[in-house]
């Protein structure tokens, strides 16, 4: 990320984008599916996980959902797989991000899947997204979307899609992608609805009303009690910020999306700043989006990391609000601070118990229990009238009862996390990625799902899933997960 942002400080010649839509898609008369990551519509939502490889370069495992959660119908995709454009090289980087949504408003979700580092043509690290299209029958062909920015460095591209999220940005409707771009626009709105044969809405950028934006990490959510929905940008301008903090960027959705609406200034010291750092939840239950903000990486503090909360308000965040910080030293936290624990280096947000409270989960992958170095373990935090608190707050490792497993050296127990409701009972399941050896062989890889119930997170009824329960041939299962 850090050569990112320098690459980008240094360039001397950029060209303005131009941001004229392509080609106007026609609107389709079906209903737009019910959950964004219902591939099948069978009413269920389906598990996607971005880890593991297949030959040179990345795959998709997409594991299908039941009532009790994703079951065993698995499908593999990749750049070789019947339907899907390009072919596996090393280096495109394909999965690097993922998100899902009905794309073209026919009743059933879509995968988007970005590959950064894919050349195209001449140009080198162009990137690109993959829309694998949803149906009755599930994942089906895809179609692959290029940056529409024009091209600002000889023989370089924009490594479009290091992150890409969905949501209705503009608030016409219809779901939309925002992409990062290495480039001017630093991240781009592609309009939907789109269709099969490459078509969109058209493109605007994202970086007109900075000096040279720089996108890290991107989340959506609804932040105001507008339909439209928001987003924030983890990154920083370039050109303006005279200091080396960070700030996250508020994009208010709707007619004015494309113009940053606010910002909160977010502490830095050079940390790493990738992965599932970002969430949006309404954790005070005032009927507006709060900005969680995993900072498990900060050299300044050991890497004993911290979450930050910005509270949301009617237009963004709520600045005469001050963010508050939890640590594993906050009141009511489980365990206590230690060097290397990198508490905070994957959050989700959702409501476990079903109270209406958004709840956070807190990865701390580096956690030691005992002599067993980096086992890891995951701490959720209870959403209550006034907002989060340590009061309440339950941790879980491979030790605890009901969970597959055994605490082990350098498991990283929460490396990835995701928090929504696959059983369909109104409470967020937690799903938890482990970087476990299994037996002797040389395969890797547990994933958790543990279920929300009235009382919060239970480990009753889990199930877990490896490359061996799922009849793989493939050497390793993990995270993260398509947001």
């Amino acid at each position: 990320m850090h050569a990112r942002r320098t690459a980008l400080a240094a360039a001397v010649a950029l060209v303005a984008a131009v941001c004229t839509p392509f080609l106007t898609a026609p609107v389709a008369s079906a209903a737009p599916a019910k959950l964004p990551d219902d591939f099948n519509g069978d009413g269920y939502r389906d598990l996607v996980m971005q880890g593991g490889s297949h030959g040179k370069d990345g795959r998709i495992t997409v594991v299908y959902g039941t009532s009790s959660g994703p079951g065993t119908r698995v499908q593999i995709i990749h750049q070789d797989s019947p339907g899907i454009p390009g072919a596996v090289e090393a280096g495109d980087g394909w999965g690097t991000a993922a998100t899902t949504a009905d794309l073209d408003r026919d009743g059933y979700a879509d995968l988007v899947v970005s590959s950064p580092g894919e050349n195209v043509g001449d140009v080198k690290m162009r990137g690109g997204l993959t829309v694998v299209w949803g149906s009755a029958t599930g994942l089906g062909s895809g179609t692959v979307f290029n940056s529409p920015v024009p091209q600002e460095y000889q023989n370089g591209g924009d490594a479009f899609g290091e992150d890409v999220v969905a949501g209705d940005f503009d608030g016409d409707g219809d779901q939309d992608l925002a992409v990062t771009s290495n480039s001017r626009a630093g991240v781009v709105l592609l309009k939907g609805p789109f269709t099969r044969t490459g078509g969109k809405s058209g493109w605007n950028s994202l970086g007109d009303s900075y000096g040279l934006l720089w996108g890290a990490n991107l989340v959506a959510g609804r932040v105001t009690a507008d339909a439209a929905t928001d987003l924030y940008i983890l990154g920083a301008d370039l050109q303006r910020n005279s200091d080396v903090d960070l700030r996250a960027y508020f994009h208010r959705g709707g007619s004015t999306f494309t113009q940053r609406a606010g910002e909160v200034r977010v502490p830095d010291d050079g940390g790493h700043q990738s992965g599932d750092i970002l969430s949006v939840g309404d954790f005070d239950k005032d009927g507006y989006g709060d900005l969680a903000i995993g900072r498990g990486y900060e050299p300044g503090d050991g890497e004993r990391g911290y979450v930050t909360v910005q509270y949301g308000g009617s237009n963004g965040p709520d600045t005469a609000r001050k963010p508050v910080k939890f640590t594993q030293d906050t009141a009511g936290v489980p365990g206590s601070s230690e060097n290397g624990d990198f508490f905070g280096s994957a959050i989700a947000a959702g409501d476990v118990n079903g109270d209406g409270y958004a709840d956070l989960a807190v990865g701390a992958h580096g956690e030691d229990l005992g002599t067993k170095r980096d086992a890891g373990a995951v701490t959720v935090l209870l959403g209550r009238a006034g907002g989060l608190s340590g009061t309440g707050a339950k941790s879980y490792t491979q030790d605890t009862s009901g969970i597959t497993g055994t605490a082990e050296t350098e498991d990283l127990f929460g490396d990835h996390l995701k928090l929504t409701d696959f059983t369909r009972d109104g409470r967020a399941d937690l799903v938890i990625d482990t970087n476990e050896q299994l037996g002797s062989d040389d395969r890797w890889g547990l994933v958790h799902l543990l279920k929300g119930s009235g009382s919060g997170i239970t480990t009753t009824g889990s199930k877990s899933y490896t490359v061996t329960s799922l009849r793989l041939s493939y050497l390793r299962l993990a995270g993260p997960f398509a947001r």
